[in-house]
Order: C-alpha cells, then structure tokens, then sequence
C-alpha cells in the first residue's frame, strides 16, 4: 500500500467541522489528528479502486 498523499487543510476543516457539528463540541487535536490520518487514508483507499476499476475494462 502506498502512503496517502498530504491535501491542502482547507479540505480536512470540511470534514472537521461536519463531525464537530454532528457531536455538537468541538474536537482535541487528539481527534484531529485521528480523523486527518482517516481521511487521508480513505481518500487513497478510493484512488486506488479508481484506478483498479479503469485498468479492469
């Protein structure tokens, strides 16, 4: 498995503020640095199955 690449942060405060809206308090950096390594990891997962699925046909 490759290492996920580094995306800009204005991407990652999409997903902080959607799960800091959603439990209604805002995260530690612990859970910061958690849900940015998660996203970061998810994001390359999905990469990757595109680029399976474009190499399948």
């Amino acid at each position: 498995m490759n290492e996920p690449f580094e995306y800009p942060y204005i991407l990652y405060n999409e997903v902080i503020t959607y799960l800091e809206t959603k439990w209604d308090r805002r995260l530690n950096d612990h859970e910061r640095h958690v849900l940015i390594e998660g996203y970061r990891y998810g994001r390359m997962v999905e990469a990757e199955n595109e680029i399976k699925i474009l190499f399948a046909k």
